[in-house]
């Protein structure tokens, strides 16, 4: 598996953001998280690459847990997408998603 999310939760005080959710992508494997507003998604990829960390769970890339990782050498590996209020208008597509690897 590229991608193993097992029992993820994340609880910022009495909220629970995220609550005991599992899943696996496999390399070549598109995976879409899609839902309202405020269910999770954001949470769940920031958790992946680290930029919060979860209240319980465990989270695999190509088999290692990202705990076990420095998080800024794990998010050079795996990336990170911004939305909305991080695109540059002026920028093309392209431009766009070329931001975060250049830095």
């Amino acid at each position: 598996m590229l991608i193993e999310v097992s029992n993820l939760t994340k609880k910022f005080n009495d909220f629970t953001a995220v609550d005991n959710i599992s899943f696996a992508v496999k390399a070549g494997e598109v995976l879409v998280l899609l839902g309202t507003s405020g269910c999770g998604k954001t949470t769940t990829l920031k958790m992946i690459n680290r930029l919060i960390e979860p209240t319980c769970g465990e989270i695999r890339i190509e088999g290692k847990n990202v705990r076990a990782q420095k998080p800024e050498k794990l998010r050079k590996r795996i990336g990170y997408v911004i939305q909305n209020i991080g695109l540059f208008p002026h920028y093309t597509v392209e431009e766009n998603i070329a931001i975060v690897p250049k830095l």
